[in-house]
């Protein structure tokens, strides 16, 4: 398993964040970018479809990296394993500084990370959004990606787990988010990705 951590630099109207069990290569960031970039709404100034950027964080649970580093006697590979470790852990402790951040408001994670996050707490119910709580729903405020006709309909995000949830936070008090127009624009962008239909 090797760990990278996907962000840019660049500039854009929304971005989406990954944060789960997969290390994307550069190949495989760019064709989910082209995914998002292709779902993305017009923005509300009517000047132009939205220009969606990705940042991915590389977050594993013990079972994950004990299954990549074991080999197939059963040999735990227990240097490699810590350094791994050690890696995920910091990637994990890094997202739970940026999610506070406001500067993206379109979150894509694992199970794991969104219970041990504790992700609720600052998102968005789906019975706001939507009325009721979607079938589709991991629990009050995330929705399974799996589940999605967008995951069914593009095979390049069949690479990521399908354990990935997608989640809404409510507007943070600076960055991005913080702008009343630029987190309409974040929870347009959400809806794209949750209310997909194949053409």
């Amino acid at each position: 398993v090797c760990f990278a951590q996907c962000s840019t630099r660049e500039q854009g109207d929304a971005t989406v964040t990954f944060a789960g069990g997969y290390t994307m290569t550069a190949e495989e960031h760019a064709k989910i970018l082209d995914v998002l970039n292709a779902i993305a709404p017009e923005k509300a100034d009517g000047e132009g479809q939205m220009s969606v950027l990705l940042s991915a964080y590389s977050i594993y649970t013990e079972d994950e990296l004990k299954k990549a580093y074991t080999d197939e006697d059963g040999k735990l590979d227990v240097y490699a394993y810590n350094n791994a470790k050690q890696v995920s852990k910091d990637h994990l402790n890094t997202f739970g500084t940026y999610v506070m951040t406001g500067e993206s408001a379109v979150w894509l994670v694992s199970e794991y990370v969104y219970e041990v996050q504790n992700l609720q707490r600052i998102a968005v119910p789906l019975s706001e959004l939507y009325g009721t709580v979607p079938a589709s729903a991991y629990d009050g405020y995330a929705i399974r990606l799996a589940d999605t006709e967008l995951y069914q309909y593009y095979d390049v995000l069949k690479i990521l787990p399908e354990d990935t949830l997608i989640v809404m936070p409510h507007s943070m008090v600076w960055g991005e988010s913080s702008d009343k127009d630029a987190y309409g624009e974040f929870l347009n962008l959400f809806r794209a990705i949750v209310e997909f239909q194949k053409p």
